[in-house]
């Protein structure tokens, strides 16, 4: 015995001393000191001589110990296992059998802690009910398999038949299943603050709790009964007030308490092996009814200090937000209220609480969700209206659902609005204005040479009847000339005085060509003035267009006077203007001018047909952003494209649907 015993305590050492370094060695000799201990206390109706009891705390002490630092301390648990053989049992097996029961030992606690580490996720600080649920299951079945191990090792070494296995199989099932469920959550729970605590103080209401649980024993124990476990529900009653003061934490230190208490109780009365076995299994639902119910309590508590953070986050943004936010429950009643809120509505503080949202927004009709951006009109206190735009959005609070609407005050932005609508309207009459004045000289041209004309025929006209020589025929034809050239002028009157008042264009079926060379006809004196080479070329074959001719000549006289202007405004030495008019498919003709001039940059090519934009000093900025609008009133496009010298602008029109004679 004595050289078994040597052996084994080398080995111990040498297994230790490897594991040290890296568990702490504090640690280690503190664990084989409490395991060794814990297994001479509870060494109780023992199958003799085994570790086969009702109860066997160092299975949780030993899961508790593999959860914390891992599966490396396996060596550990083993060398434990072995000492308390030698130390409590007196070694009174073979070397081998004695480590063959210590592997499977500490195989069983190294697996329980690998499947709840590695396989499950399992947090050893038991957040939630599914750690506990988690932890729960693999003791049982841990501790079963275990057990199975363990006595079918015993019967195979001739220790006991496999008559007596299921009888000592659940008997050790029931020990190691309460060592691992009271313990195991005990230590893990508490140790943390056990080992940062220099001190230990009890407060009265811990003495009180523990002194319900010695008098729930004494009730249990000392009553003059034939079963005492027929009162074992009394020991119900402290930890379920325990549980519900202080959560799992309390529940945890309740069970430890109250198994110790048990153990001590039944062996003062001397109790026997199977009624030690019975109240062990009414522990054993003592203590899943404890952990449960702490467990039910901490998330309570921890949902209501959530819900409590969530109204006080929600309160905090609520009442500094500038808006006016009302919270409504789920019958559309207002629940809280901000202090703009309660401005806007003219309520007093707390005025809005209780009140319907239905009598703040009449009106309101669909699901709160589904307003987004609402304009309706609110009521406040007072009984005056006012315009508003209204959102909602649903929110949890807790286990309620709730509605966040947030109001605003739309009465200031309407003003401004209609502010600006007055504005638009001035504006538009003012670029009217100014597009009249922009094409005066434009239409000067246009002027002069029916009123010239009409002046010339109406001087012939004069010389004819004084010399008297005149025959009616040519007399008549002149002076219906006169009258054309005459309402010619007064045609361009009139379209002027329409596109100034916004009127509608007069559309017409007109051949491209007399319209390119209508435009051109006020323009060759500066084209002859400033040595500019125009070059036209229309494709024959061309339909009709259907256009406001006065307004489309104004247009390409616009752009062909531009095309001028960039060419003397540059000095460019080459000076050529081309105008060409081509087929942009069945519905359409295409005209592009063309010039020589130094083109665009990119910065005025942007905001080229912005109103008011210009590169000319005394420029308005407006003809070619009305030339465009004339353009697309006709259906058509207007655009430029740069050249490698120079800039070209392209329009399109609409031809004649039908086959009219142009004009």
């Amino acid at each position: 015995m004595t050289h078994w015993t040597e052996s084994v305590a080398v080995a111990a050492r040498s297994i230790s001393a490897r594991t040290v370094s890296n568990a702490g060695g504090l640690i280690v000799v503190g664990y084989l000191f409490a395991y060794v201990l814990l297994d001479w206390a509870s060494y109780i109706h023992p199958v003799a001589p085994f570790a086969i009891t009702p109860w066997n705390p160092p299975s949780g002490l030993s899961i508790a110990l593999l959860l914390v630092f891992g599966l490396r301390c396996t060596p550990v648990v083993f060398v434990a296992a072995v000492l308390a053989e030698v130390v409590v049992r007196g070694a009174g097996g073979s070397p081998i059998e004695i480590a063959s029961y210590a592997a499977i030992l500490s195989g069983g606690y190294a697996a329980m802690a690998a499947f709840l580490l590695r396989g499950t996720r399992f947090d050893p600080s038991f957040k939630t009910l599914r750690d506990l649920v988690i932890f729960g299951v693999t003791a049982a079945v841990g501790a079963m398999g275990v057990a199975v191990c363990y006595v079918s090792a015993h019967v195979l070494a001739g220790a006991f038949t496999w008559n007596e296995f299921p009888e000592y199989a659940l008997r050790d099932w029931v020990g190691e299943v309460i060592g691992i469920m009271i313990l195991t959550p005990a230590l893990l729970i508490h140790g943390p603050a056990l080992a940062r605590t220099r001190r230990w103080r009890l407060s009265g209401a811990a003495i009180v709790q523990a002194l319900s649980i010695v008098a729930a024993l004494w009730v249990v124990f000392a009553a003059n009964v034939t079963d005492p476990s027929k009162l074992f529900y009394v020991l119900f009653l402290p930890l379920i007030w325990i549980s519900v003061m202080n959560g799992l934490r309390g529940a945890t230190l309740a069970l430890v308490a109250t198994q110790v208490g048990l153990i001590v109780s039944l062996q003062l009365v001397g109790y026997g092996a199977r009624v030690v076995v019975e109240f062990q299994l009414l522990m054993l639902a003592l203590a899943v009814t404890g952990a449960f119910l702490g467990m039910a309590v901490d998330q309570w508590r921890r949902a209501q200090d959530t819900l409590r953070t969530s109204e006080a986050e929600l309160s905090a943004v609520v009442s500094m937000a500038p808006d006016a936010i009302l919270i409504l429950d789920g019958a559309g009643r207002v629940i809280d209220a901000n202090a703009a809120a309660e401005a806007l509505f003219r309520a007093s503080s707390g005025g809005l609480v209780g009140s319907s949202v239905a009598g703040l927004i009449p009106g309101l009709r669909e699901p709160f969700e589904s307003l987004q951006g609402r304009e309706v009109r609110a009521r406040r206190f007072d009984g005056t209206t006012f315009p508003s735009e209204v959102s909602f959005s649903s929110v949890p609070i807790g286990e309620r659902k709730a509605y966040i609407g947030i109001v605003r005050d739309t009465t200031r932005r309407k003003e401004i609005e209609d502010r600006l609508r007055e504005r638009e309207r001035e504006l538009d009459r003012a670029m009217r204005v100014a597009a009249a004045a922009e094409m005066a000289s434009v239409l000067a041209h246009e002027l002069n040479q029916p009123l010239t004309a009409a002046l010339n025929f109406a001087q012939a006209c004069d010389l004819m009847l004084r010399r008297g020589d005149a025959e009616q025929t040519q007399l008549a034809q002149t002076m219906d000339r006169v009258v054309a050239e005459v309402s010619r002028a007064g045609e361009v009157v009139r379209r002027l005085r329409d596109l100034s008042r916004g009127g509608s264009a007069r559309l017409d079926s007109a051949a491209i060509e007399s319209l390119v060379d209508a435009s051109m006809q006020s323009l060759k004196d500066r084209f002859q003035r400033h040595g500019i080479a125009v070059a036209i070329k229309v494709v024959s074959g061309l339909p009709p267009v259907l256009v406001d001719r006065v307004q489309i000549e104004m247009v390409l006289n616009n752009l062909v006077a531009n095309a001028v202007d960039a060419i003397v405004g540059a000095k460019a030495e080459e000076r050529k203007i081309s105008v060409e008019a081509s087929s942009d498919g069945p519905a359409f003709v295409r005209v592009a001018v063309r010039d020589s001039g130094p083109g665009l940059s990119p910065a005025i090519a942007e905001r080229l047909f912005v109103p008011f934009s210009t590169t000319k000093p005394a420029g308005s900025g407006l003809g070619l952003s009305i030339s465009r609008s004339i353009i697309e009133s006709h259906g058509g496009r207007l655009w430029m494209e740069p050249q490698p010298r120079g800039v070209a602008f392209l329009l399109t029109l609409p031809t004649t649907p039908s086959q009219e004679p142009p004009k």
